[in-house]
């Protein structure tokens, strides 16, 4: 159940990209981004998650301006249309991060 919150938890925090306004920038860090991701979910995901969503992110097809209105949680930025297809993508990029990963098949003992 924590872990299909804190996945909620993220994606609602790249939907900060789905208000209104917004302006330019560099891209931020992923140690930026990463910081604001556990802080926007009060500690619900581990470092390990926030880093990888935050990569996930970085590495994603979103515009600067989408990375940055996240990793300022502003939650006035409009997205352009490429940045709301890019969010589709990186979406289920972040479930892996968040979603525990089964082991392999390795047979019981």
């Amino acid at each position: 159940m924590k872990k299909t919150l804190s996945a909620a938890f993220v994606v609602a925090a790249l939907t900060l990209t789905s208000a209104c306004g917004g302006g330019g920038g560099d891209r931020p860090s992923q140690d930026k981004l990463a910081a604001q991701l556990k802080k926007s979910t009060n500690g619900a995901i581990t470092g390990k998650q926030a880093d990888c969503a935050a990569k996930a992110i970085i590495d994603s097809d979103l515009s600067d301006e989408a990375v940055k209105a996240v990793a300022e949680n502003n939650t006035k930025y409009k997205p352009s249309d490429q940045d709301t297809k890019a969010q589709g993508d990186v979406s289920k990029e972040i479930g892996k991060c968040i979603t525990p990963q089964t082991p392999s098949s390795t047979p019981a003992p």
